[in-house]
């Protein structure tokens, strides 16, 4: 294929990806962040017969609770936070929802173990990906390309994950954080 071929059949493809970037991007800003998915956790309370429900992602004010073994139910409060804390109930098996909001099937055991520990995990590698790739870029404007990440691993907050779930999420953000600081520098240091 000669070269003025080349540039007919590329110019259409060039201009077109060119005009949908600019408002790709606006949509993209656009758009609302995603508020994190509603979730409820059964634990057990001192007393077998009793448990306490608890759960994220909820808008503020009032969350019902359903049990759904039985004929047990009431409500709590949600902070700003999204969380919330019920006093103890009778243990069972629970739904949590606001009306007109949001709604989940609150989990118990170990399954409830891994649901925390789970969301941990995948929220600090998000914070580690988004916090290395700030600071690396940071590092990188002002010349320092010789820079080591230092990742900032925190002690988790509200639901608690076992030590097993904690590892894990320190090793996840510590690993998303080295990745992301290094790809900052990489891009925005030249030689």
């Amino acid at each position: 294929m000669n070269k003025r071929t080349r540039i007919a059949l590329l110019t259409p493809l060039l201009a077109g990806s060119l005009a949908a970037g600019p408002a790709a991007a606006a949509a993209g800003a656009a758009a609302p962040a995603a508020a994190p998915a509603a979730a409820c956790f059964v634990e057990a309370a001192a007393d077998p017969a009793k448990a306490v429900v608890s759960g994220d992602g909820f808008k503020k004010g009032k969350v019902f609770l359903d049990q759904t073994d039985g004929g047990g139910s009431g409500g709590a409060t949600v902070g700003d936070d999204g969380k919330f804390t019920s006093g103890e109930m009778p243990a069972g098996k629970y739904r949590a929802f606001q009306e007109g909001g949001a709604s989940a099937t609150c989990l118990g055991g170990q399954q409830a173990q891994d649901a925390v520990n789970q969301r941990l995990i995948a929220s600090e590698r998000a914070r580690g990906a988004q916090e290395g790739f700030t600071d690396g870029k940071a590092l990188a404007e002002t010349g320092v390309c010789d820079a080591k990440p230092q990742p900032k691993v925190r002690e988790p907050q509200g639901l608690v994950p076992n030590a097993e779930g904690v590892q894990k999420a320190k090793e996840a953000y510590t690993t998303a954080y080295d990745t992301a600081f290094n790809s900052a520098l990489k891009r925005y240091c030249t030689d």
